[in-house]
Parts: C-alpha cells; structure tokens; sequence
C-alpha cells in the first residue's frame, strides 16, 4: 500500500519542484530577464523606433544660419556665444 501510495507523492513533488514560475517570496531576475521583461511590457511609440547617428542611422544636416563664435580657447571660453570655433 505505501508503495502505492509513494509513486503518486514522489510524480507530485517533482512536478513542483519542476515548475517555471519562483516558488521563493526572494526571487529576483537577472539583468537579462528584467530587460526582457520591460522591452516586452512598454509599448514603444514608432518615432523612438527609428534609427538614430548613434545607431547607424542619418545624421541630420546642420543648420546653415547657426551662430558660429570663432576665439582663442586657451583664454576664458564664452559657452553662451554660439557653436566654438577654435584660432
């Protein structure tokens, strides 16, 4: 009768030994299933989804009238002055 009886017990205990989701209140994902899990949760808008110059995509012209402020940078450098050209 035990024997019987320790078949079913022994299959019930593998299967929950053998279950996928965390059984322990301290489970934590690894790095990996926490990128996966939070790139398969958030709907990404379409205008993010395209390549930019650090991904290999075009880079945007720059403008033509942009303030160009040409100067000695071994002195003071005027940040707010336009894009710095160094003599």
């Amino acid at each position: 009768m035990t024997i019987r009886l320790a078949a079913p017990i022994a299959l019930v205990l593998l299967a929950a030994c053998a279950s996928s989701a965390p059984s322990s209140q301290y489970y934590r994902p690894t790095p990996n299933q926490a990128v996966q899990a939070s790139q398969e949760a958030v709907d990404t808008p379409e205008w993010l989804k395209t390549p930019d110059y650090r991904h290999g995509g075009p880079i945007p012209p720059m403008e033509a009238n942009r303030k160009v402020n040409e100067q000695t940078c071994t002195e003071g450098v005027a940040l707010a002055a336009g894009n710095l050209k160094c003599k």
